[in-house]
Protein backbone atom coordinates (compact mmCIF):
# COMPACT_ATOMS: atom_id res chain seq x y z
CA UNK A 1 0.00 0.00 0.00
CA UNK A 2 1.30 3.40 -0.86
CA UNK A 3 2.00 5.85 1.88
CA UNK A 4 0.90 9.29 0.66
CA UNK A 5 2.18 12.39 2.33
CA UNK A 6 1.04 15.92 1.63
CA UNK A 7 2.09 19.54 1.53
CA UNK A 8 2.21 22.75 3.44
CA UNK A 9 -0.39 24.84 4.83
CA UNK A 10 -1.19 28.07 6.61
CA UNK A 11 -3.45 29.24 9.40
CA UNK A 12 -4.95 31.65 6.89
CA UNK A 13 -6.35 31.06 3.43
CA UNK A 14 -3.51 30.77 0.94
CA UNK A 15 -3.57 30.78 -2.84
CA UNK A 16 -0.66 29.33 -4.76
CA UNK A 17 -0.04 28.25 -8.35
CA UNK A 18 -0.05 24.52 -8.99
CA UNK A 19 3.34 23.08 -9.76
CA UNK A 20 3.19 19.56 -11.12
CA UNK A 21 6.40 18.69 -9.36
CA UNK A 22 7.94 15.34 -8.69
CA UNK A 23 11.34 13.96 -7.86
CA UNK A 24 12.30 10.35 -8.45
CA UNK A 25 15.67 8.74 -7.86
CA UNK A 26 17.84 6.11 -9.54
CA UNK A 27 20.93 4.32 -8.24
CA UNK A 28 23.77 2.71 -10.16
CA UNK A 29 25.72 -0.18 -8.60
CA UNK A 30 28.89 -0.53 -10.68
CA UNK A 31 32.24 -2.28 -10.53
CA UNK A 32 33.70 1.08 -9.47
CA UNK A 33 31.19 1.97 -6.77
CA UNK A 34 27.67 3.33 -6.52
CA UNK A 35 26.10 6.68 -7.29
CA UNK A 36 22.60 8.14 -7.21
CA UNK A 37 20.78 10.62 -9.46
CA UNK A 38 17.61 12.65 -9.17
CA UNK A 39 15.41 12.56 -12.28
CA UNK A 40 13.38 15.61 -13.30
CA UNK A 41 10.13 14.01 -14.37
CA UNK A 42 8.26 17.22 -13.58
CA UNK A 43 10.37 19.17 -16.09
CA UNK A 44 11.03 16.60 -18.82
CA UNK A 45 8.47 13.81 -18.29
CA UNK A 46 8.96 12.05 -21.62
CA UNK A 47 12.69 11.63 -21.10
CA UNK A 48 12.72 10.91 -17.36
CA UNK A 49 9.85 8.45 -17.48
CA UNK A 50 11.38 6.62 -20.45
CA UNK A 51 14.55 6.13 -18.40
CA UNK A 52 12.52 5.09 -15.35
CA UNK A 53 10.58 2.50 -17.33
CA UNK A 54 13.75 1.05 -18.85
CA UNK A 55 15.41 0.88 -15.43
CA UNK A 56 12.36 -0.82 -13.91
CA UNK A 57 12.41 -3.40 -16.71
CA UNK A 58 16.05 -4.29 -15.92
CA UNK A 59 17.24 -2.98 -19.29
CA UNK A 60 20.39 -1.36 -17.88
CA UNK A 61 21.45 -4.23 -15.62
CA UNK A 62 24.72 -5.92 -16.60
CA UNK A 63 25.62 -3.35 -19.24
CA UNK A 64 28.91 -1.46 -19.41
CA UNK A 65 30.01 2.14 -19.84
CA UNK A 66 31.01 1.63 -23.45
CA UNK A 67 32.30 5.17 -24.04
CA UNK A 68 34.43 7.28 -21.71
CA UNK A 69 36.07 10.57 -22.62
CA UNK A 70 38.19 12.08 -19.85
CA UNK A 71 37.08 15.54 -18.82
CA UNK A 72 33.89 15.24 -20.88
CA UNK A 73 31.47 12.39 -20.14
CA UNK A 74 30.77 8.68 -19.57
CA UNK A 75 28.14 6.89 -21.65
CA UNK A 76 25.96 3.79 -21.19
CA UNK A 77 22.70 2.31 -22.44
CA UNK A 78 23.75 0.18 -25.41
CA UNK A 79 22.63 -3.44 -24.98
CA UNK A 80 25.51 -4.58 -27.22
CA UNK A 81 28.22 -2.53 -25.53
CA UNK A 82 29.19 -0.99 -28.88
CA UNK A 83 27.26 2.28 -28.94
CA UNK A 84 25.07 1.10 -31.83
CA UNK A 85 22.20 -0.47 -29.91
CA UNK A 86 19.04 0.78 -28.30
CA UNK A 87 15.62 -0.26 -27.00
CA UNK A 88 14.03 -0.64 -30.44
CA UNK A 89 12.34 2.77 -30.47
CA UNK A 90 13.18 6.45 -30.19
CA UNK A 91 11.71 9.31 -28.16
CA UNK A 92 11.14 12.99 -28.78
CA UNK A 93 13.87 15.45 -27.83
CA UNK A 94 12.77 17.34 -24.74
CA UNK A 95 14.41 20.48 -23.36
CA UNK A 96 13.74 22.76 -20.40
CA UNK A 97 15.23 26.24 -19.94
CA UNK A 98 16.05 25.60 -16.28
CA UNK A 99 18.35 22.68 -17.14
CA UNK A 100 21.92 23.19 -18.31
CA UNK A 101 25.14 21.23 -18.79
CA UNK A 102 26.83 23.70 -16.44
CA UNK A 103 28.49 21.27 -14.01
CA UNK A 104 29.75 17.72 -13.61
CA UNK A 105 27.13 15.07 -12.92
CA UNK A 106 24.49 16.18 -15.45
CA UNK A 107 22.48 13.22 -16.77
CA UNK A 108 21.30 13.54 -20.39
CA UNK A 109 20.24 11.46 -23.38
CA UNK A 110 22.71 10.53 -26.09
CA UNK A 111 21.48 10.40 -29.68
CA UNK A 112 22.64 10.35 -33.28
CA UNK A 113 23.01 13.49 -35.37
CA UNK A 114 19.32 13.20 -36.24
CA UNK A 115 16.77 14.96 -34.03
CA UNK A 116 14.46 12.80 -31.90
CA UNK A 117 16.75 9.78 -32.18
CA UNK A 118 17.41 9.08 -28.48
CA UNK A 119 16.29 5.79 -27.02
CA UNK A 120 18.16 4.21 -24.13
CA UNK A 121 21.70 5.57 -24.30
CA UNK A 122 22.58 8.33 -21.87
CA UNK A 123 25.68 10.13 -20.65
CA UNK A 124 26.86 11.80 -17.45
CA UNK A 125 29.08 14.87 -17.70
CA UNK A 126 32.49 15.05 -16.04
CA UNK A 127 32.74 18.85 -16.39
CA UNK A 128 30.62 21.77 -17.60
CA UNK A 129 29.60 21.46 -21.27
CA UNK A 130 27.05 24.21 -21.84
CA UNK A 131 27.56 24.08 -25.61
CA UNK A 132 25.41 20.93 -25.50
CA UNK A 133 22.41 22.85 -24.15
CA UNK A 134 19.43 22.70 -26.48
CA UNK A 135 20.84 19.77 -28.43
CA UNK A 136 20.80 16.92 -25.91
CA UNK A 137 17.97 16.36 -23.45
CA UNK A 138 18.96 16.74 -19.80
CA UNK A 139 16.80 14.75 -17.43
CA UNK A 140 18.68 14.36 -14.15
CA UNK A 141 21.62 15.14 -11.93
CA UNK A 142 23.95 13.03 -9.79
CA UNK A 143 23.29 13.90 -6.15
CA UNK A 144 25.41 11.28 -4.39
CA UNK A 145 28.61 9.43 -5.34
CA UNK A 146 29.87 11.90 -7.95
CA UNK A 147 33.41 10.92 -6.98
CA UNK A 148 32.72 7.46 -8.40
CA UNK A 149 31.43 8.96 -11.65
CA UNK A 150 34.61 11.04 -11.93
CA UNK A 151 36.71 7.95 -11.21
CA UNK A 152 34.99 6.10 -14.05
CA UNK A 153 35.76 9.09 -16.25
CA UNK A 154 39.47 8.68 -15.54
CA UNK A 155 39.89 5.00 -16.54
CA UNK A 156 42.28 4.13 -19.41
CA UNK A 157 40.54 3.76 -22.79
CA UNK A 158 41.38 2.54 -26.28
CA UNK A 159 41.27 4.49 -29.54
CA UNK A 160 37.46 4.09 -29.66
CA UNK A 161 37.02 5.63 -26.16
CA UNK A 162 36.06 2.26 -24.72
CA UNK A 163 37.52 1.44 -21.30
CA UNK A 164 40.34 -1.11 -21.60
CA UNK A 165 38.92 -2.83 -18.52
CA UNK A 166 35.12 -2.99 -18.57
CA UNK A 167 33.27 -0.81 -16.09
CA UNK A 168 30.26 -2.97 -15.33
CA UNK A 169 26.82 -1.79 -14.26
CA UNK A 170 25.63 -4.62 -12.08
CA UNK A 171 22.25 -3.05 -11.26
CA UNK A 172 20.58 0.23 -12.15
CA UNK A 173 17.35 0.55 -10.22
CA UNK A 174 14.79 3.14 -9.24
CA UNK A 175 14.68 3.86 -5.53
CA UNK A 176 11.49 3.65 -3.50
CA UNK A 177 10.90 7.34 -2.88
CA UNK A 178 8.82 9.86 -4.78
CA UNK A 179 8.82 13.50 -3.71
CA UNK A 180 5.81 15.44 -4.97
CA UNK A 181 4.67 19.00 -4.42
CA UNK A 182 6.12 21.10 -1.63
CA UNK A 183 4.21 24.01 -0.19
CA UNK A 184 5.21 26.77 -0.12
CA UNK A 185 7.07 26.19 -3.36
CA UNK A 186 10.81 25.63 -3.00
CA UNK A 187 13.45 27.84 -4.56
CA UNK A 188 12.14 31.28 -3.64
CA UNK A 189 12.53 33.22 -0.41
CA UNK A 190 9.27 33.19 1.54
CA UNK A 191 8.34 36.49 3.22
CA UNK A 192 6.39 36.26 6.47
CA UNK A 193 5.37 38.71 9.16
CA UNK A 194 6.61 38.19 12.69
CA UNK A 195 4.37 35.75 14.60
CA UNK A 196 2.55 34.78 11.40
CA UNK A 197 1.67 31.08 11.64
CA UNK A 198 2.76 29.09 8.60
CA UNK A 199 2.44 25.41 7.82
CA UNK A 200 5.01 23.62 5.67
CA UNK A 201 4.08 20.35 3.97
CA UNK A 202 5.88 17.85 1.74
CA UNK A 203 4.21 15.32 -0.55
CA UNK A 204 6.06 12.02 -0.57
CA UNK A 205 5.13 8.42 -1.20
CA UNK A 206 6.70 4.98 -1.45
CA UNK A 207 5.59 1.61 -2.74
CA UNK A 208 6.82 -0.49 0.18
CA UNK A 209 9.54 1.39 2.05
CA UNK A 210 8.94 3.24 5.30
CA UNK A 211 9.12 7.02 5.39
CA UNK A 212 10.30 9.31 8.14
CA UNK A 213 10.18 13.11 8.43
CA UNK A 214 12.60 15.18 10.51
CA UNK A 215 12.00 18.94 10.66
CA UNK A 216 14.56 21.60 11.50
CA UNK A 217 13.89 25.27 12.25
CA UNK A 218 17.06 27.30 11.82
CA UNK A 219 18.83 23.91 11.96
CA UNK A 220 17.41 23.10 15.40
CA UNK A 221 15.37 19.91 15.27
CA UNK A 222 11.65 20.35 15.93
CA UNK A 223 9.39 17.86 17.68
CA UNK A 224 7.19 17.31 14.60
CA UNK A 225 7.59 13.97 12.80
CA UNK A 226 4.76 14.02 10.26
CA UNK A 227 4.65 15.40 6.72
CA UNK A 228 3.54 18.81 8.04
CA UNK A 229 5.08 21.44 10.31
CA UNK A 230 3.40 24.57 11.66
CA UNK A 231 5.56 27.33 13.06
CA UNK A 232 5.91 31.09 13.47
CA UNK A 233 9.00 33.28 13.80
CA UNK A 234 9.06 35.75 16.65
CA UNK A 235 12.13 37.61 15.45
CA UNK A 236 12.83 39.43 12.21
CA UNK A 237 15.57 38.54 9.78
CA UNK A 238 16.55 35.45 7.84
CA UNK A 239 15.36 31.98 8.87
CA UNK A 240 15.16 28.51 7.40
CA UNK A 241 12.94 25.45 7.59
CA UNK A 242 14.25 22.08 6.46
CA UNK A 243 12.46 18.76 6.17
CA UNK A 244 14.64 15.67 5.90
CA UNK A 245 12.55 12.97 4.20
CA UNK A 246 14.12 9.52 4.49
CA UNK A 247 13.05 6.28 2.86
CA UNK A 248 14.10 2.93 4.28
CA UNK A 249 15.26 2.17 0.72
CA UNK A 250 18.49 4.04 1.54
CA UNK A 251 17.54 7.35 -0.03
CA UNK A 252 16.76 10.72 1.55
CA UNK A 253 15.83 14.19 0.35
CA UNK A 254 16.01 17.62 1.99
CA UNK A 255 13.26 20.16 1.28
CA UNK A 256 14.57 23.57 2.35
CA UNK A 257 12.71 26.87 2.63
CA UNK A 258 14.52 30.19 3.06
CA UNK A 259 12.43 32.71 4.97
CA UNK A 260 12.63 36.45 5.48
CA UNK A 261 10.63 37.67 8.47
CA UNK A 262 9.49 41.28 8.49
CA UNK A 263 7.35 43.37 10.82
CA UNK A 264 4.72 43.80 8.10
CA UNK A 265 3.89 41.94 4.92
CA UNK A 266 2.30 43.28 1.78
CA UNK A 267 -0.13 40.61 0.57
CA UNK A 268 -1.55 42.17 -2.56
CA UNK A 269 -0.83 39.05 -4.60
CA UNK A 270 -3.20 37.05 -2.42
CA UNK A 271 -6.06 39.52 -2.46
CA UNK A 272 -9.36 37.62 -2.48
CA UNK A 273 -10.80 40.05 -5.01
CA UNK A 274 -8.56 38.68 -7.76
CA UNK A 275 -8.18 35.08 -6.60
CA UNK A 276 -9.43 32.55 -9.19
CA UNK A 277 -10.63 30.30 -6.36
CA UNK A 278 -11.98 31.05 -2.91
CA UNK A 279 -12.82 28.58 -0.19
CA UNK A 280 -14.55 29.14 3.12
CA UNK A 281 -15.32 26.58 5.81
CA UNK A 282 -17.67 26.82 8.75
CA UNK A 283 -17.41 26.00 11.58
CA UNK A 284 -13.74 25.35 12.13
CA UNK A 285 -13.16 23.58 14.47
CA UNK A 286 -16.24 21.39 13.94
CA UNK A 287 -17.81 18.43 15.72
CA UNK A 288 -19.95 16.50 13.24
CA UNK A 289 -20.62 18.60 10.15
CA UNK A 290 -18.48 20.96 8.09
CA UNK A 291 -19.94 23.30 5.48
CA UNK A 292 -17.76 24.52 2.63
CA UNK A 293 -18.32 27.17 -0.01
CA UNK A 294 -16.17 27.12 -3.13
CA UNK A 295 -16.23 30.25 -5.32
CA UNK A 296 -14.93 30.03 -8.88
CA UNK A 297 -14.19 33.04 -11.08
CA UNK A 298 -14.48 30.85 -14.17
CA UNK A 299 -15.63 27.36 -15.13
CA UNK A 300 -12.92 24.77 -14.60
CA UNK A 301 -12.24 21.21 -13.42
CA UNK A 302 -11.79 21.04 -9.64
CA UNK A 303 -11.11 18.47 -6.95
CA UNK A 304 -11.93 18.88 -3.28
CA UNK A 305 -10.32 16.27 -1.02
CA UNK A 306 -9.62 15.66 2.66
CA UNK A 307 -6.43 14.06 4.00
CA UNK A 308 -5.42 12.81 7.42
CA UNK A 309 -2.07 13.63 9.04
CA UNK A 310 -0.50 10.55 7.45
CA UNK A 311 -1.17 12.14 4.10
CA UNK A 312 -3.81 9.54 3.16
CA UNK A 313 -6.86 10.77 1.27
CA UNK A 314 -9.86 9.83 3.38
CA UNK A 315 -12.67 11.54 1.48
CA UNK A 316 -13.31 13.17 -1.90
CA UNK A 317 -16.04 15.80 -1.86
CA UNK A 318 -15.83 16.94 -5.48
CA UNK A 319 -14.13 15.89 -8.68
CA UNK A 320 -14.80 17.11 -12.21
CA UNK A 321 -15.89 20.13 -14.18
CA UNK A 322 -17.61 22.92 -12.27
CA UNK A 323 -19.22 26.09 -13.62
CA UNK A 324 -18.30 29.56 -12.38
CA UNK A 325 -20.09 30.73 -9.26
CA UNK A 326 -20.46 29.71 -5.62
CA UNK A 327 -20.88 26.02 -4.86
CA UNK A 328 -21.78 24.49 -1.52
CA UNK A 329 -20.30 21.25 -0.22
CA UNK A 330 -20.70 19.34 3.00
CA UNK A 331 -18.52 16.92 4.95
CA UNK A 332 -20.14 14.76 7.60
CA UNK A 333 -16.85 13.83 9.24
CA UNK A 334 -16.83 10.36 7.68
CA UNK A 335 -14.36 8.53 5.49
CA UNK A 336 -15.09 7.37 1.97
CA UNK A 337 -16.02 4.00 3.50
CA UNK A 338 -18.71 5.66 5.62
CA UNK A 339 -17.07 5.39 9.04
CA UNK A 340 -16.71 8.40 11.35
CA UNK A 341 -13.13 9.68 11.49
CA UNK A 342 -11.59 10.32 14.91
CA UNK A 343 -11.14 13.78 16.37
CA UNK A 344 -7.99 15.49 15.19
CA UNK A 345 -6.48 17.70 12.52
CA UNK A 346 -7.13 17.18 8.82
CA UNK A 347 -5.97 18.80 5.59
CA UNK A 348 -8.46 20.18 3.08
CA UNK A 349 -7.17 20.54 -0.48
CA UNK A 350 -9.01 22.40 -3.25
CA UNK A 351 -7.34 22.09 -6.64
CA UNK A 352 -8.47 24.00 -9.72
CA UNK A 353 -7.01 25.05 -13.04
CA UNK A 354 -3.76 26.74 -12.07
CA UNK A 355 -4.53 27.20 -8.37
CA UNK A 356 -4.47 25.09 -5.24
CA UNK A 357 -5.78 26.03 -1.80
CA UNK A 358 -4.82 24.22 1.41
CA UNK A 359 -6.75 24.63 4.66
CA UNK A 360 -6.21 23.01 8.04
CA UNK A 361 -9.43 21.86 9.70
CA UNK A 362 -9.96 20.48 13.20
CA UNK A 363 -12.56 17.92 14.25
CA UNK A 364 -13.53 17.72 17.92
Amino acid sequence: MKNHFAILLSMILIFIPVISSARIFARWHTSMGSFTAELYDELVPITANNFRDLANSGFYNNLIFHRVIAGFMIQDGCPYGTGYGGPGYTIEDEFHPDLSHDHAGVLAMARTAAPNSAGSQYYITLAPATYLDGSYAIFGDVIEGLENVLAIGAVPTDEDDRPITDVNIYILRMLDLHIGECFPALGEVLTLAQNQAQIFVVEADTEEAELSFDWYIDEVQAAESSFMLETAFTTGGEHSVRCHIASSDSIAYDAIWEINTETAVEDDNNAPSIAPLKLSVNPNPFTNDLDLICELKQSQPISLDIYNLKGQKISSLASGWQNAGAWHYHWDGKSAAGSAVPAGIYLLRLHGAGTTIYRKISKF
